[in-house]
């Protein structure tokens, strides 16, 4: 060096560049050190007990397509999660035929004693599926839990072992993608631990089994063999109070009769913590001795349908309390009764059954059924069942738009109408309904309808307002018709509704005035009559009103 202090020769420089990269190792060191010192000690995440974490990681995981790579990424956001996944068995429980070997190899390694996840799916060729069941028969039998399985062909080394290896699994989830009916069949073992999911998609068990017991899912899907008879299926769904899905869809029974049917004095299915009931294409003696008898009354997605043939359930009030739940948690609403050959009334709003398996099934809540009704008479009844059983739910909180419709009474008008009960008793449950669209022929809903919005909810037997206006949100009511049976009292009580809920100084007559009213649709005799009469109103009444007929 020379006398200011520079750096002369080559050696000496050599020698400081490496005393200055040991300097940055150590500051990079040291650095890593005061960071994973300062997350433990003052970090909340890193505050939180080992056993929690563990929860919150294995929350985090996308269990649907759960690989060893995925793991290794979610390691790498921190040391602390990175010890915590290597060291916890429980986030390497899935044995995997679509895995290679070597990866299989590692998660085997690091499962420990653990609970293990066998998923036989995507086909690789059998190879792959001999390396698959090598390592699963390496496995300590009481270790598997649960099975995952695409039952196809060239995969039956894979049941062959299920068939004598399957006392501990509680959750089974049968896929049958190509085999015969007693290739995708299951014996489970007499003694062993019960079933907690079972979904079954055209495969099948012995279903007297002690194990279908305590059953948290019940799904079986496109059964053509092997159904289960109306009395086992009883039989399990009664000694699982914790069910909590229950799916039924596609079930063929190419002789009905031979399913039995249930007594009379067979007592009630209470399954108090049921989400989900679907009941879709199944067989007649299930659909009328099983679905009457359930007891679900915290249930959000009810379907009840058939493809081809209408299914009409029987108008009973627990079935009515059945519905109620899931029409309080619903958006929209449409009630339609239909008189053809036989009067139902089909209650739908926007249910979703996932056909996912149920590990990752997300059903969105709703109702979709026909309820048979032995004659319009007895409405005015249901109304009133259904209006306290959503008031028992805290009514309708959700429901924006509701659609009303009566069909079938094209071929018996104008010979007979039919006067559709309305149903005053549903309505006043729907606090935030904005849209409200009725269909009716004969349009005898017409003027109960317009008092009931005026506030008379006596049908127009006599005057009887409230102090506030019904359905104050609403901003779209639309009714279509062909006739008017009543047109000038329709023409009086529609200027009047006008004039009084939507009044040109604003200063309503009720307290809590309503929303105003952006869309109008009447029939045309009657928006023709208000424009020849004039309403005192004020709504822009050029643009919010228009004239339609039904089919315009």
């Amino acid at each position: 060096m020379t006398d200011c202090g520079a750096l002369e020769t080559l050696l000496s420089k050599d020698f400081m560049i490496g005393v200055l990269e040991r300097i940055r190792d150590i500051f990079i060191q040291e650095t890593a050190k005061l960071r994973r010192r300062r997350n433990q000690e003052h970090s909340s995440l890193c505050k939180l007990p080992q056993e929690l974490l563990v929860e919150i990681l294995l929350l985090s995981v996308d269990w649907k397509f759960w690989s060893v790579d995925s793991l290794h990424t979610l390691a790498r956001v921190s040391t602390s999660w990175r010890d915590t996944i290597l060291s916890c068995n429980r986030f390497w429980s899935v044995i995997d035929v679509a895995a290679s070997p070597a990866a299989r190899e590692v998660t085997m390694k690091r499962s420990g004693e653990g609970a293990v996840d066998l998923r036989c799916g995507r086909y690789l060729g059998p190879s792959r599926v001999s390396s698959f069941v090598h390592d699963v028969k390496s496995v300590t039998p009481i270790r598997a839990r649960s099975v995952l399985y695409e039952i196809r062909p060239g995969t039956s080394s894979f049941m062959d072992h299920l068939r004598s290896n399957n006392s501990t699994i509680i959750d089974l989830l049968l896929s049958n993608l190509g085999v015969g009916p007693s290739e995708a069949h299951l014996e489970l073992s007499a003694e062993g631990s019960n079933l907690r999911h079972l979904d079954l998609s055209g495969a099948s068990l012995q279903w007297q089994s002690p194990r279908l017991a305590k059953l948290r899912t019940l799904c079986l899907r496109d059964l053509k063999y092997n159904i289960p008879p109306v009395n086992h299926l009883y039989n399990i769904l009664s000694s699982s109070p914790q069910l909590e899905r229950l799916c039924l869809m596609n079930i063929v029974s190419l002789y009905e009769p031979g399913l039995g049917s249930l007594p009379t004095s067979a007592p009630p299915i209470n399954l108090p913590a049921l989400k989900t009931l679907a009941f879709d294409c199944v067989p007649t003696p299930i659909l009328t001795s099983i679905l009457p008898r359930i007891r679900a009354l915290a249930c959000h997605t009810i379907t009840v349908h058939e493809e081809e043939l209408p299914v009409f359930l029987e108008l009973q009030e627990t079935t009515i309390e059945l519905i109620a739940k899931p029409i309080n948690l619903s958006n929209v609403l449409k009630l339609k009764l239909e008189v053809d050959d036989g009067t139902c009334l089909h209650i739908r709003s926007e249910p979703v059954v996932a056909k996912e398996f149920v590990y990752w099934a997300r059903d969105q809540p709703g109702v979709d059924i026909k309820l048979a009704i032995p004659s319009t008479e007895v409405l005015p009844q249901f109304w009133g069942v259904l209006g306290n059983a959503l008031r028992s739910h805290g009514g309708a909180p959700n429901i924006t738009s509701l659609e009303v419709e009566w069909t079938g009474q094209e071929f018996l008008f104008p010979f007979t109408v039919l006067k559709f009960p309305f149903p005053f008793t549903v309505l006043e449950h729907f606090p935030v309904l904005t849209s409200l669209r009725f269909i009716d022929y004969p349009g005898t809903t017409l003027h109960p309808l317009i008092q009931f919005l005026g506030g008379n909810r006596t049908g127009g037997s006599g005057v009887a307002f409230e102090h506030r206006f019904p359905l104050p949100s609403l901003n779209s009511l639309s009714f279509y018709a062909k006739t008017i049976p009543n047109l000038k009292d329709c023409v009086s009580s529609t200027k009047t509704l006008l004039e009084r809920r939507y009044p040109v100084s604003g200063d309503g007559v009720f307290t809590g005035d309503a929303q105003v009213l952006n869309d109008l649709c009447l029939p045309n005799p009657l928006v023709h009559a208000l424009q020849q009469r004039g309403v005192a109103t004020s709504l822009d009444f050029k643009k919010v009103i228009r004239g339609t007929e039904v089919g315009g």
